[in-house]
């Protein structure tokens, strides 16, 4: 058992109270010429049990009218509900009041004041329309879960004046995004191919697949984490080798690589090894290497000079000797000669003058005193040379052992060096060890993560067998075909095209479909207004049937706005059957609208079908039926109402 509307109540600014009321089952009209107010209806009503926005259009409603009050009943268990106005411009109130108890009087405007929150009204209205917890999974998880609420109810409860009369749009908000979707999420439940007990295992099947990807996601960071391990175990054992601590064909197998490395981690550097220095040798045997390089230089150079001097001296003795034996011939002249033209040989005249035997033999004499003095050094410079080489010699042997010395010192400190790069190599690769060894360890599985994961498993398996998604499609199908029966069968009161074929509700595309010996021809494909809004009007009908029948959690009204539109002028008033031309559309308004009187009848759970229209039917049935009527001075907001004052 869900709700119906028992009266509709707005509060003018000064307070004063314009009371609807309704039947609580059967068919309700209200009938009126346009711009008094009847498609506000719709509005106000969603309005006040929760939705977030307020549609109303601008106008004298919203300037004229303080709140909006809706009295809804279960039974005996009674509720008014009250929100208000945001005014002109602004799309919801913050203020909210809620009253639960029998409702003999409506309170007044001064009594009225919030004391609820939208979301906490949102939350009653669902549980009180009968909607228990629930929740919809998509089995392919691409959509978040959905659990259906009085917001999904009223979709199905709702036909506007632009939806009643679409070809492409079955449902109340069908044309705003994601919405198409909620509702095929939330039909099953609504229908009753699912219950409570259904979606209690559901969540336990939430709560189950939730925990799996935990324990898989931990379970995946463990195998990333042995990964890991293992790569930085190779590195580490590579690096071992380069630096001689690690056996060249040791091979890690298995966890017992950890011992092993451990044992290499106490591995005891020898500092001693690390402070060896041969700089101050090599500087030092460089230095007396250049001090001998720059004294042979010298000795060399000094050398060359001696031999260089001797050369000189033994040409100089050769030349004086030739001239010393040439002056020797002296000795045969006499010893004076008349005069210097005259030879002294053979006395005859010369032409030059020959110079004298004295002068001859003094130049004997110092060219013999030169040659002397030249044998008289010759031995010394002989010696001086001797003693060169000789030191040469020494300095020479002295210069190769400090190469050798040196050349030894260098290769000595090469070694020390590589030595020391090595001690440095293996002292930060036994810093990493221990760092690898404090944060990777071996991976066992203490906590059994591999056996929950298994257990968790098999419980999902056997949740998804006891929910079994292949019987729930069945029971919705079955559902739907019941549905569909009626519809089929209700299409047969009507003059549509397709009426008397076989009708169904396609929850999929969201759309009625008249399977025909042609194929099948959706709603999408029927021509004419006249067609639409039939075919809204039979299915929702036959939907509420359902509903009704199976007492689902779905608000037990149904409001249909302006479904005769398609009939009567724009400029009528009167809404008679009169102003209608043609004779064919006055029977068709007439069997419109005893169509939905029957249903009313038929249905005979708590019903209420509430239909805002132009039409005023002479019939006394439609007239029994009218709850108000809006024409001439008669309007939802009184015209002599003023409007909110600064």
């Amino acid at each position: 058992m869900s709700f119906t509307i028992r009266a509709i109540v707005i509060y003018s600014h000064t307070g004063a109270q314009r009371i609807v009321p309704f039947r609580s089952h059967g068919l309700n009209i209200i009938t009126g010429k346009s711009k008094t107010g009847k498609s506000a209806i719709i509005d106000i009503v969603d309005y006040c049990l929760g939705r977030g926005s307020f549609n109303v259009a601008e106008g004298a409603i919203r300037k004229r009218v303080a709140w909006f009050g809706l009295h809804i009943a279960k039974g005996s268990d009674e509720v008014f509900i009250a929100r208000n106005n945001p005014g002109p411009g602004a799309s919801t109130g913050s203020k909210v009041y809620f009253r639960r108890g029998n409702v003999d009087v409506y309170p007044t405007l001064e009594t009225i004041s919030k004391n609820t929150t939208e979301s906490s009204l949102k939350e009653f209205v669902t549980r009180f329309t009968g909607i228990a917890e629930n929740e919809h999974r998509p089995l392919t998880g691409t959509r978040r879960p959905l659990e259906a609420n009085i917001s999904h109810a009223l979709w199905l409860c709702f036909q506007k004046q632009n939806t009643i009369a679409s070809q492409d749009q079955l449902f109340h908000r069908m044309n705003e995004q994601f919405l198409p979707q909620d509702l095929k999420d939330t039909f099953p439940y609504f229908l009753g191919a699912v219950d409570e007990s259904h979606f209690l295992l559901m969540g336990e099947l939430d709560e189950l697949q939730r925990r799996l990807k935990l324990l898989e996601a931990t379970e995946s960071k463990q195998l990333q984490t042995i990964e890991v391990s293992r790569s930085r175990v190779t590195r580490v054992l590579n690096e071992g080798k380069k630096v001689g601590l690690v056996g060249q064909d040791y091979q890690a197998v298995d966890d017992t690589v950890f011992r092993y490395l451990a044992t290499v981690a106490e591995f005891q550097m020898d500092e001693a090894e690390l402070i060896s220095d041969f700089g101050e040798t090599i500087q030092r045997l460089r230095g007396e290497q250049t001090t001998l390089q720059n004294r042979l230089g010298d000795l060399n150079q000094d050398i060359r000079a001696a031999r260089s001097f001797l050369s000189d001296q033994t040409d100089f003795s050769r030349e004086v000797t030739e001239q010393r034996a040439r002056l020797k011939s002296i000795e045969l002249f006499r010893s004076e000669v008349a005069s210097p033209h005259q030879c002294p040989f053979c006395e005859s005249e010369l032409q030059a003058p020959i110079p004298k035997v004295d002068e001859v033999n003094q130049s004997l004499r110092e060219v013999s005193e030169q040659l002397e003095g030249v044998y008289r050094d010759s031995p010394h410079i002989q010696r001086h040379i001797t003693e060169l080489e000789a030191t040469i010699l020494r300095e020479s042997d002295d210069l190769r052992l400090v190469q050798r010395q040196l050349q030894k010192s260098v290769m000595e400190d090469a070694a020390a060096n590589a030595r020391q790069d090595q001690m440095l190599a293996r002292g930060k690769f036994l810093g990493r060890l221990a760092e690898l060894l404090e944060s990777v360890s071996p991976q066992a599985d203490d906590d059994g993560i591999a056996s929950q994961i298994a257990e968790v498993r098999e419980l999902i398996a056997g949740i998804k067998s006891r929910i079994n998604n292949d019987e729930t499609e069945s029971r919705l199908e079955t559902i739907l075909s019941f549905i569909s029966e009626k519809m089929t069968e209700y299409s047969k009161n009507l003059d549509l095209e397709h009426s008397g074929s076989s009708l169904r509700l396609d929850l999929k595309k969201l759309t009625v479909v008249a399977n025909t010996v042609d194929g099948p021809i959706p709603l999408t494909r029927m021509g004419s207004g006249e067609n639409w809004v039939g075919y809204h009007v039979l299915s929702h009908l036959a939907l509420h049937w359902w509903l009704r029948m199976k007492e689902r959690p779905v608000p037990a009204f149904l409001i249909f706005d302006q479904p005769t539109q398609a009939y009567y002028p724009p400029d009528s008033t009167e809404g008679g059957l009169d102003q209608i031309e043609k004779d064919a559309d006055r029977t068709a308004v007439q069997a419109l609208f005893k169509l939905m009187a029957t249903a009313c009848a038929e249905i005979l759970a708590d019903f209420q079908l509430i239909v805002l229209d132009h039409a005023h039917l002479k019939d006394e049935w439609f007239e029994s039926a009218i709850v108000a009527e809006w024409r001439g001075d008669e309007a939802l907001v009184p015209y002599d109402w003023p409007e909110k004052t600064a």
